[in-house]
Order: structure tokens, then sequence, then C-alpha cells
């Protein structure tokens, strides 16, 4: 009886592993092969400019304007570095955050309209303050949520969960009240993991952008969150690809094995929509692509695909994080950060 029962479990055990394997494979031969689309990659529309090293640290692009990139760090949450757009001088702020306030490893922060907002979707906390006079503050407190995005000076759209679903909210930072769109986020496997994605707002017109990490789609909407369109990404991945297990003992459900990520990071500006893709064109190599990201282009007016280039690695560190203000892109490389000129 003991040796059939460590038989069975051995067999499950077997299965599993090869199960996992399987799916990883797959879903890296997905990445690397031909995946039935064509870019359009035209010369010379990106221009390196300048670049800066950074102190050591977890940096990310936590808001840009016409004179300045802010730069905040996962590791200290404390820092804050202002970054001028020539990229080449800088000068750091710290933050004050109120006595015993203690961020899990979710927070991070927004830089808009003259002021830093220090958000925690774990407890949850928003936290305030002018970027004059750096000493954070709480705000009413906002409903549990998973990203965040500013759209102006009272309120964010936030992402939330609500019936095992991810949802779009319009969060008034004022009143504490909030509007759930309930039909944005079109649910595939399930309702968390396959309307997974990248959240983003377009500051001059106020749109706002998400775009799924595990399909070829994306969506458009107003501040009042109503659907304005519905956009497709060039490649032909329409269904996420993703597994999902439920761990009884854990009370969780997770991920089975790595997806396909279709889309990784996303930035705009008043005209265009990018997008660095996870996956290769018939038209590409897979050597050629080793030591680059790929960025898509699409009009944000309709969503149609305009062409792509790349972004090479620089000190064999690969991109991080990127925005775009006007005909800057600035791109982070670790604890590098590279301005590029923009000739469209």
């Amino acid at each position: 009886m003991i040796y059939k029962r460590f038989f069975v479990i051995l067999i499950c055990l077997i299965f599993s592993v090869v199960s996992v394997g399987a799916l990883y494979f797959l879903s890296t031969n997905a990445r690397e092969n031909k995946n039935n689309f064509i870019r359009l990659l035209p010369s010379h529309k990106i221009v390196p400019d300048n670049v800066m090293a950074l102190s050591e640290g977890r940096w990310y692009i936590a808001g840009l304007n016409y004179d300045s990139i802010y730069l905040a760090n996962l590791y200290t949450p404390e820092k804050l570095l202002k970054v001028n757009v020539a990229v080449n001088d800088s000068s750091a702020y710290n933050l004050e955050f109120p006595e015993g306030s203690k961020l899990t490893k979710g927070y991070f922060s927004l830089v808009s309209d003259g002021s830093i907002y220090t958000l925690d979707g774990d407890q949850p906390l928003i936290l305030y303050s002018s970027i004059q006079y750096p000493f954070l503050k709480p705000l009413v407190k906002p409903p549990y949520f998973t990203q965040a995005a500013y759209i102006a000076r009272n309120s964010l759209v936030l992402r939330i969960v609500q019936n095992a679903e991810n949802k779009l909210v319009k969060y008034q930072l004022d009143s504490a009240g909030f509007r759930v769109s309930p039909n944005l986020l079109h649910k595939q496997v399930d309702g968390i993991f396959s309307t997974d994605g990248n959240l983003i707002v377009e500051p001059k017109s106020a749109r706002i952008f998400y775009v799924y990490y595990y399909r070829n789609q994306f969506i458009c909407a107003d501040t009042n969150l109503n659907l304005l369109y519905q956009g497709k990404t060039i490649d032909t991945n329409s269904t996420a690809k993703v597994k999902i297990v439920d761990i009884k003992s854990q009370n969780q459900t997770t991920l089975a094995a790595p997806p396909i990520e279709v889309n990784k990071r996303i930035a705009v500006n008043e005209g265009y929509l990018f997008i660095q893709s996870g996956l290769i064109a018939d038209n590409e190599v897979v050597e050629s692509l080793k030591e680059v990201s790929i960025i898509d282009v699409y009009t944000i007016k309709d969503g149609k695909y305009h062409f792509s280039f790349y972004l090479p690695d620089f000190n064999k560190k690969k991109l991080t994080d990127f925005k775009v203000y006007g005909q800057s892109l600035y791109a982070l490389y670790d604890h590098y950060l590279y301005k590029y000129k923009l000739n469209f």
C-alpha cells in the first residue's frame, strides 16, 4: 500500500515537472520564432542624444514634464531625483513620510502637476505633497488597488480587483468617491491574469490607455472611463496564453508556467502610443534582437500601427523603463538614463 501511494505521488510529480517544462518551452518558442506578422522598420526615427549615470539602485521614471524628469527608487522610497531635460544635471529630493508609516514592496511614486503621490495599494494608502515642500501626508483612504495613473489634480484611475476580476475605477482624491467601469476590461481565461496589463494616461488629451500583457489588444477610454475604441497590436496573439492553477492549501490562484508576454512596457505622448513588444516578426532574425528592445508605435487618435524602431542595450544593460515627452524619449537601463530624440 505504501509503495503504491509512493508510486502515484512520483508519477504526479513527474507529470507536473514535464507539463511545466513543456509550457515553458512553448512560451520561449513563441517569443523566438515567427509569429505571422511584419514590422515596418524605417531608419533614423530615433537619434541618441545624451546619457547620465545614476547612483546604484532600482530606478524608475515617476514623472516628466517640459523641463524635468523625475526618478524614484524602489529600494529607497525617500529618494527622488530630478534630472533636467538635457540629461546633464540633477538634484536630489528627500521625501519625508508621516511618522510610523511603513510601505509594502508594492509601493510606487507618481510626479505630476508639481505634486508627488506615493501609492501603496496593498494597505491601501495614498500619500501626497507638493514638490516644493516634500512632506508627504495621507489622503482619504482609497480602495485596495493594483495599479494607478494620474488623470488630473483631484483624480486618479485605479485598477482594483472586484469579484475576482480586474476593474478600472476613477477615484476622486478630494472626496474618496470612485466610479467603477464594469465593461472596459474583458476576461478570457480568468478575470485576473488574462486581463493583466499596463495602465497609462496621456496628459494633454487625458486619454486613458490599458495595454494587455498577454494578448494583442489595448483599450482607449476618456476620463470618465467611457470606451473610445479598442486597438490591436500587430502580432496575432488574440487570446492570452496563460495556464492557471489553484493552490488550495494557500487559497491562492497563480500561473502554472511563464506566459507568453506579448506587450511589456508602454509610454505615450500627445500623438503616439509606444509599446515594447515581446514577440519577433516574420521579417526579423532572433540573433539580431538579442541586444535591443523592440518598440512598436501606434497613433493615439485611432490606435493604428505606424512603424517600429529598436532601442539598443546600453553597457550590457537591458531596458528597464522608458517614457516619452514631446519629441524626447527617456530610457532607463538599470542606473543609466539615456535620452533619444524622435524624428517623427
